[in-house]
Parts: C-alpha cells; sequence; structure tokens
C-alpha cells in the first residue's frame, strides 16, 4: 500500500530540489476515489495545486471517478490518451490510460472551458484505434462515432 504522508514527504523534496511539477500516477488502475483523496490531500498539503499532475490507467474503470477528487481540489494537470491507447510494459494486465476523449467531455460537462474540439478528438481516437487495428479504448469516442454514423445513414 503506498502511504499518502510518505509520498507527500517525497513530493516536498522534489520540488525542494528543483522539480516543477509533481505527477501522482496510477499506472496500474487500482486507484479509487478513496484512495486518491488522501493522496491528493496528503500530497497538496506540501504541493501547490497547480504543480500537481494527476495520471490515471482505467484497468478497474475508475480512472475517470478518480479525477473528480484531484478536480476538487484544484488539480488541473491531466495526463490523458487519445482512445485510451497506452498500457503499462511492467504491469500485465494494466489497461490505456483514461481516453482523452472522457476527460474531455467531463471537463465540458462540468462547464469547465478546455479549448479542445471534442468532435474532432473523437474522429482522431476512431482514426488511430483503426489504423492500429484495435478496438477504440473510448466509451465517448465509441458513442460519437456511432452517432456520426447514424446521422450519415438518415
Amino acid at each position: 500500500m503506498t502511504r499518502p504522508k510518505r509520498v507527500a514527504s517525497l513530493a516536498a523534496r522534489l520540488l525542494d530540489m528543483g522539480c516543477h511539477e509533481i505527477s501522482l500516477g496510477d499506472t496500474i488502475g487500482v486507484g479509487t476515489p478513496g484512495s486518491v483523496a488522501p493522496m491528493l490531500d496528503a500530497v497538496l498539503s506540501e504541493v501547490p495545486a497547480g504543480q500537481v499532475a494527476v495520471h490515471f490507467h482505467d484497468t478497474y474503470g475508475q480512472a475517470l471517478a478518480n479525477l473528480l477528487p484531484a478536480l476538487e481540489r484544484g488539480v488541473r494537470l491531466i495526463d490523458s490518451a487519445v482512445a485510451g491507447l497506452g498500457g503499462c510494459p511492467y504491469a500485465p494486465g494494466a489497461s490505456g490510460n483514461v481516453a482523452s476523449e472522457e476527460v474531455v467531455y467531463l471537463l465540458h460537462g462540468l462547464g469547465m472551458s478546455t479549448g479542445i474540439d471534442l468532435v474532432a478528438l473523437a474522429a482522431t481516437g476512431a482514426w488511430v484505434s483503426r489504423a492500429l487495428g484495435r478496438q477504440n479504448g473510448s466509451k465517448v469516442g465509441r458513442a460519437m462515432t456511432a452517432h456520426r454514423h447514424q446521422e450519415h445513414a438518415l
């Protein structure tokens, strides 16, 4: 188990050594909001929210839910990958990163401005998934692609 106070102490030391950003990562995707919130509270007691990033994988379907405690605490740096690409080479079975399409849809739904064209982003996710011969890992992307195909069929 990762200990929040220990992570916070290490984050403070890294900041003191000159790091400009501390990225908290759940690279195997086992975190839940119940484990993410205390970690963020501990780290944010040592590091300003503007210097904290989060990196969530979606192995157990919790990546998007894990973003909420980060957003509620003022974290605005989010790693994501179009179509949920990625994985973790040292954690067999870990899925890809949280899909950029899901993150943007969430942020727009919360009334936050991103400057990102979600339709273009979803089209890019569909394109790269076809090019790689894999299923699109973004539910938002799949829904938007299906909706676009339905419009063309009418």
